[in-house]
């Protein structure tokens, strides 16, 4: 991985904020109790989008040490706040086997009595799937054998910064899970550098994304690339702006699927520390319909799946348009049903009129004089 000259990127003083927002949110965590590693920070099965049809999702969110790049010297992701959920010193791989086990036993007879359903299996650690210093080799070939006995999963996706992405873990991967579509989620954010390294903080460039591309092209396995919608600084326009010419950047590799995250503001974050300030609103329904609209056709997804789970849509803290009732559900009901049928006429402006809000034109003023 070419890395950023880290002295220069040290002294930045996004970074540096960074750095200290997430110093300040970690210093009184208290250690996390054996009874509570027991289990991990999430789990759940809902409706969700698999490549050729609807189905269902079981998602498993694991308690690691955490991301390296947050616990760097660097300090981390601008918007990211999901250190909170981690233990921050080395944990024993029994208590992550014991956390998958709780998971995947609560979860495993209704995956096996489900007859109408296929299955897409997520597991996530707010950080590195392949950092052997959140999981080791041993533990990710235990989830490997058995999630690969069953039949009902059909696919698997797992998350990495690039520099973790090697040839001999994903050679691994691709042996037990045989014949099962898997992607590697990677936070791309923007394929803009600057917007990725000098708003977000990312820590790497478009080169290294690439090259892990390349890597999971090889060994047959998929790519879901992350892109965060209206990161830090950057206005409304410009958010759609940066977002379309990512995602057109995306459809052209043929990425295999692209997962547009509207930014929601974290605890112990510099999205939070702007937002006390007024300085940042998170992004608004309007704005991710309109950059869905200028950035894809229907050949598009037809080819490359795109998918969107706001995570806090509809309060204060994630995209929202006015926080009125109705108008939020009306947007949840549109997003929610694009990304199932990946229908790109569900975004329509004549179709989304039947159910605009009178919020819309405060939308529009604001995107005319801010």
């Amino acid at each position: 991985m070419k890395k950023l000259n880290e002295d220069q990127h040290s002294e930045s003083s996004i970074a540096r904020k960074v750095k200290w927002l997430r110093e300040k949110e970690t210093k009184h965590k208290k250690k996390i109790g054996d009874q509570a590693l027991a289990k991990p920070v999430a789990f759940w099965i809902k409706e969700d989008r698999l490549l050729h049809e609807i189905g269902r999702e079981f998602t498993i969110i694991l308690k690691t040490i955490g991301c390296s790049w947050a616990r760097g010297e660097l300090g981390g992701c601008s918007m990211c706040g999901y250190i909170r959920d981690a233990t921050l010193c080395e944990i024993p791989q029994k208590k992550i086997l014991t956390q998958f086990n709780h998971a995947f036993n609560s979860k495993r007879s209704d995956i096996e009595t489900d007859q109408e359903n296929n299955y897409i299996m997520k597991i996530f650690n707010s950080g590195s799937f392949f950092d052997d210093k959140e999981i080791t080799e041993e533990t990710r070939e235990y989830v490997y054998q058995h999630i690969a006995q069953r039949n009902r999963i059909k696919e698997f996706v797992v998350e990495s910064r690039p520099e973790y992405v090697k040839e001999k873990s994903l050679r691994v991967m691709k042996d037990l899970l045989g014949e099962k579509h898997i992607e590697i989620g990677i936070g791309l954010e923007s394929a803009d550098d600057h917007v990725r390294n000098c708003y977000i903080n990312k820590g790497f460039q478009y080169s290294d994304f690439m090259e892990a591309v390349e890597l999971c092209k090889k060994n047959e396995i998929g790519v879901r690339a992350y892109l965060l919608f209206k990161p830090p600084f950057l206005s409304e326009q410009s958010a759609i702006d940066d977002c379309v010419k990512s995602i057109k950047k995306l459809i052209e590799l043929e990425i295999d699927t692209i997962s547009i995250n509207p930014v929601n503001v974290q605890r112990g974050t510099l999205v939070e520390y702007l937002w006390f300030q007024n300085r940042y609103r998170p992004p608004w329904y309007y704005s991710l319909f309109e950059c869905l609209r200028e950035s894809l056709t229907q050949k598009a997804v037809k080819k490359v799946r795109v998918v969107s789970d706001p995570s806090g849509a509809g309060t204060k803290r994630g995209i929202h348009n006015c926080l009125n009732r109705d108008c939020t559900i009306n947007m949840q009901k549109v997003l929610h049903e694009f990304v199932l049928n990946q229908d790109i006429s569900t975004l329509y402006e004549e179709r989304l009129k039947e159910i605009e809000c009178d919020c819309k034109v405060k939308y529009q003023l604001e995107m005319k004089y801010k």
